[in-house]
């Protein structure tokens, strides 16, 4: 949105009608004062209209430094709000202004926000061409926190794009600075990060070695928030080794803290990796039961992203329990969110998710459209190891229909991904179907 094209806003925000203000400065005051209180509260739907209405004084004034504020403030609200596109554009502006003004520590939160705003949508590259501006700009102004905030951002770009190594280096270096500063929560984070990372590796003990350090230091500091995300993650690694009872012994002393301190979103994330449990357990109505919990309260905060994966996991509940049509009903509730906010990442998921049910139901020509629809989507957003994913189940549709050619072309892409992602393992048994499968053409 430009600034010519700014709404109009002065009504939207009501003041009671005898408050008189000695200045703007005053007014923008108490509306900021408005707008800290519904932050506070996780409603940033209410927020985002007092931030509107202080910065369409900001420009009626031409205060420039006002106007940076309240872009970033605005910019912040939609982003918390799921809305990134938006979120997006606000940041574009500030970045612009400090241009102008040479403020250059907002210009760094300016890339900041604007990066984190394109990796939840699953824009990856140019997420990581933000975060690597911010670095430049924190290494020439030797701003070490904001160096080290850029460091852990590209950590976890990288960490989604599935290059872990390059996430586990990036991360090490943020931690390296955290100890130079003796920031200890700068170093709680980094190593609750680097759990995260090899949770992803599936290297269930290192997980388990770094989020236990991370909970400690948390522990020692009464850093309530750190404590609760170290859970989270040694809940998701127990969970990994299929440990349930030790998984649920510490998602719920993680969702106890999240309560305690309203920090709804994560709590939200909290509850749905509980469901994953409760799925596994095969305690379906009560995975169902969290899921809902999760989904109310992502309503509730506006977190539209949040939303569709509660949908999404409604979905796999029913997908487990052989409920096929009920899956596909929530997955495609989840999937028009997702395309709404524009999160490719996860529609990705989704197209694959829905065309295996497809495949399994012997519907070969859907599960053909939604599977081709996700191999363009991990090859658009690089993410090899899910279209190496995708390619070896089109090649397993193709087979079903006998028809060979198509079916070694989509494995032999799947082998080759394998490969260059170094995982021998997988390519080798894909390597076997395809030997197979020629023994049966023969």
């Amino acid at each position: 949105m430009t600034q010519d094209s700014q709404p109009k806003l002065l009504n939207m925000v009501e003041m009671p009608t005898n408050w008189q203000f000695q200045d703007d400065n005053a007014r923008i005051h108490c509306l900021s004062q408005f707008a800290a209180a519904h932050e506070s509260s996780f409603e940033f739907a209410e927020a985002l209209k007092y931030h509107q209405h202080i910065l369409e004084i900001a420009v009626q004034l031409d205060d420039k430094s006002q106007q940076e504020v309240s872009l970033y403030n605005t910019a912040n609200c939609f982003r918390q709000l799921s809305k990134f596109n938006e979120s997006i554009n606000y940041f574009s502006r500030l970045i612009q202004i400090t241009r102008e003004t040479g403020n250059r520590l907002l210009q760094i939160a300016g890339f900041w926000g604007e990066g984190t705003s394109y990796q939840n949508l699953g824009q990856y590259q140019k997420a990581i061409e933000c975060f690597r501006l911010q670095l430049t700009i924190a290494c020439e102004m030797n701003e070490r926190n904001w160096e080290k905030s850029a460091l852990s951002s590209l950590a976890n770009a990288y960490q989604f794009l599935g290059d872990f190594h390059k996430s586990l280096e990036y991360e090490q270096k943020a931690l390296s600075i955290a100890r130079q500063l003796k920031d200890t929560k700068g170093i709680g984070d980094s190593l609750v990060n680097l759990g995260s990372v090899y949770l992803q590796l599936r290297a269930w003990e290192m997980a388990i070695g770094f989020c236990s350090e991370a909970y400690a230091i948390a522990h020692e500091n009464d850093n309530k928030d750190l404590m609760m995300v170290s859970l989270h993650s040694l809940g998701q690694a127990y969970k990994g080794q299929n440990l349930y009872v030790k998984a649920s012994y510490f998602l719920i002393k993680a969702l106890s803290i999240s309560c305690s301190i309203g920090e709804k979103r994560v709590k939200s994330a909290i509850l749905q990796a509980l469901s994953d449990v409760c799925s596994q357990t095969s305690q379906f109505k009560q995975a169902i039961q969290y899921n809902l919990e999760s989904l109310d309260i992502s309503r509730e905060i506006g977190n539209r992203y949040g939303e569709a994966a509660a949908l999404s996991r409604i979905a796999i509940t029913y997908q487990n329990l052989g409920n096929t049509n009920k899956a596909l009903t929530f997955y495609q509730q989840s999937l028009s969110i997702l395309e709404e906010i524009g999160a490719k990442q996860s529609q990705q998921q989704l197209f694959f998710n829905i065309g295996t049910i497809y495949y399994r139901e012997r519907m070969y020509a859907k599960a053909i459209g939604f599977l081709r629809t996700a191999s363009i989507l991990a090859q658009e957003l690089k993410i090899n190891a899910e279209r190496a994913k995708v390619e070896f189940v089109l090649g397993a549709v193709f087979q079903k229909l006998r028809q060979h050619r198509d079916a070694i072309h989509h494995y032999r892409q799947a082998y080759q991904i394998y490969k260059d992602l170094g995982d021998e393992t997988q390519a080798e048994h894909i390597l076997q179907t395809m030997y197979k499968l020629g023994a049966e053409s023969a």
